[in-house]
């Protein structure tokens, strides 16, 4: 009885946090607030909590004024699980912060040609200053050919009669407007137009943001802005920790800014971790702002453990898999040994890709800038030419799922287009045999090879017609063989030769790849797990792999490298440091782990590294490892 008694108390403990939210939620006297709420404290479901709230006592209210409730997300998956939640009431507005900066700026053409013109203006004469500073050549040449493209746009303002915008993807038209341009224009008409502003308090009452912390600085500055000249006649709703701001462009003094006439609820427990973990974390962040969590009384317990690995060895992938054996060993848990039930964390994309094996499509597609986003959430349309027609026709046809093969080809390929039936005389027995070889000419290669490059593979499809490849991958493949050049701008000259660089990749890299998108493998980002959890987590610090080893150091951070004159002005001056960014990644991904969490360190300083957790009470002795056969 009383350990029942004891999961009431923790599922209740909270409960004060979301009354005091619900107060600020009135239309009579509205208050705005900032809900602090630790990793796994349920700050979804007090969002949840709110809006159902608002729905039962304002919904009918807010119908017949024509009002909504705005929630602003960080991520489109975010905005799918809160619509779910709410079980996509029309009464809610839920959107990604550029999908709302976009609705305060689609329509104004006028407005947004001033602004660039002005902005155009400047940048045109920092880059000519530049210029005329600069001593080498080639920083001459990229100066100029900044500002011929700087001039060009300016010219093309003119023409332009209205901007476009896609929240979810790349903007490269003459009369797009960039995710940074949208961020920042929304920003400025925000705070710097009444009309705007009066717009906004009359659509929405009530307006919330989740991951607060990592809502882009300019935006969030003009929200606060906003609630401060006018107060009383709108909720503003922050929920978020800024422990676990992971994005640089974050508001850094969130927690700072926030007025003394909010309120500033706090949730404090932890109802997703196991105690030992919950610990960890505690201590991982004591430094930071000596900000604790309880776990629950019914989750007692937990796993942690360190292995300190040489920073050089090779086949690191081989070393993390006789980790998790050994996990498996000393906790009796044998599921550390299936790579389905362990998710791995690393800092970079292109570390997943070397230990999932697309590191050739990796280096190929991700350094191009204007490809970056559609590679990593996998919307590009050349390789979901790869991933969503050409993998799953070959996976159904090595499985022998006939129908499988002839969905996919009767909805796909244009030899089965009703256009294309209807201009041939042949009879519908000899178009199979005509769909027939081009399938047998494609699997041929998968007969022949297990890994054909992914050329081959374009270059039969294009013999056969079987389906109609993308125009850059047509390109690409024209000028495979063919080496002859041709005059581009520079994004796409860049983006030609990536798809070039592409087909050379052997096939099975893109099912590996396909995995990782859609998050079926084993390894995530730190950034990209977020407000996830997983039973067993592997934290993987390996700063010598890192591409961007200024901004995160985890040997800094623990004791094994000494800080830099940079490290110690920026600390001087109050600037955020390494330390700090490094302290806030650990613990948004120690805190994903549910169960058992392992942090594998690669550094050449064991004993100095072993000493640091040892001093600050991270791990005891005993969860130590740093020998693994």
């Amino acid at each position: 009885m009383m350990a029942e008694t004891s999961v009431i108390d923790d599922d209740t403990r909270d409960d004060a946090a979301d009354e005091a939210i619900q107060a600020c939620l009135s239309l009579k006297k509205p208050q705005s607030f900032f809900l602090y709420a630790g990793a796994g404290s349920g700050k979804t479901r007090s969002l949840k909590e709110a809006l159902h709230f608002v729905l039962e006592k304002y919904g009918d209210t807010l119908r017949r004024q024509g009002r909504k409730v705005g929630v602003i997300t960080f991520t489109n998956a975010a905005c799918d699980e809160i619509l779910r939640r709410v079980e996509h009431d029309p009464t809610f507005d839920v959107a990604t912060i550029h999908s709302f900066a976009w609705t305060l700026l689609e329509g104004r053409t006028q407005d947004i040609r001033q602004w660039l013109a002005r902005k155009l203006k400047t940048d045109i004469g920092e880059t000519k200053h530049k210029h005329d500073q600069a001593r080498a050549e080639k920083s001459r040449n990229k100066h100029q050919h900044k500002f011929t493209l700087l001039e060009k746009r300016r010219e093309r303002l003119k023409s332009i009669t209205q901007f476009t915008y896609n929240p979810n993807g790349d903007n490269f038209d003459k009369d797009a407007l960039s995710h940074s341009e949208v961020i920042k224009m929304s920003s400025d008409f925000l705070a710097g137009k009444p009309m705007l502003q009066k717009i906004v308090l009359s659509r929405y009452p009530f307006l919330l943001i989740d991951e607060s912390q990592d809502t882009l600085s300019p935006f969030m500055e003009a929200l606060l802005e906003l609630e401060q000249a006018h107060q009383g006649r709108i909720t503003l709703g922050l929920f978020g920790d800024t422990m676990q701001r992971i994005y640089p462009q974050g508001k850094k003094d969130l927690a700072e800014s926030i007025p003394e006439c909010w309120k500033k609820p706090e949730k404090k427990m932890n109802h997703r971790s196991r105690e030992r973990i919950v610990r960890l974390a505690n201590v991982i962040r004591a430094d930071a702002d000596g900000w604790s969590q309880q776990a629950r009384t019914d989750k007692s317990g937990g796993y942690v453990a360190a292995y300190i690995v040489p920073a050089n060895i090779n086949e690191k992938s081989a070393i993390e898999g006789r980790i998790c054996k050994d996990l498996a060993e000393c906790t009796g848990d044998p599921d550390w040994t299936d790579p389905g039930a362990v998710k791995m964390l690393t800092l970079e994309h292109h570390m997943a890709a070397e230990r999932l094996g697309f590191k050739t499509l990796f280096s190929a597609i991700d350094p191009v800038s204007t490809l970056k986003t559609g590679f990593r959430d996998g919307s590009l349309s050349p390789l979901r030419f790869f991933t969503e027609l050409i993998l799953p026709l070959v996976e159904a046809h090595q499985k022998g799922n006939r129908y499988a093969v002839m969905s996919i080809l009767r909805t796909q390929s244009p030899l089965f287009s009703k256009a294309k039936l209807q201009s041939t005389s042949d009879t519908m027995e000899t178009s199979m045999k005509i769909v027939r070889r081009a399938v047998s000419a494609l699997m041929a290669h998968f007969e022949d090879s297990d890994d054909p490059k992914c050329c081959d593979i374009l270059s039969t499809v294009q013999d056969s017609g079987l389906f109609t490849i993308p125009e850059d991958l047509l390109r690409a493949l024209d000028l495979y063989t063919d080496t002859s050049s041709e005059d581009f701008d520079d994004a796409k000259d860049n983006e030609v030769a990536a798809w070039q660089k592409s087909l050379d990749v052997r096939f099975p890299e893109i099912s590996l790849y396909k995995d990782y998108v859609d998050d079926r493998s084993r390894f995530g980002t730190h950034q990209g797990v977020k407000g996830l959890e997983f039973s067993r987590v592997m934290v993987i610090a390996d700063d010598a792999s890192m591409r961007f080893r200024s901004s995160v150091a985890y040997e800094k951070l623990l004791g094994a490298k000494p800080p830099s004159k940079t490290d110690r002005d920026n600390e001087s001056a109050g600037r955020e440091t390494v330390y700090d960014r490094t302290r806030r990644l650990l613990y948004v991904t120690c805190t994903r782990a549910e169960d058992g969490l392992a942090l594998v360190v690669y550094s050449d300083e064991p004993d100095l590294i072993k000493k640091t957790f040892l001093d600050r009470n991270w791990f005891t002795e005993d969860e130590i490892n740093t020998s693994i056969d």
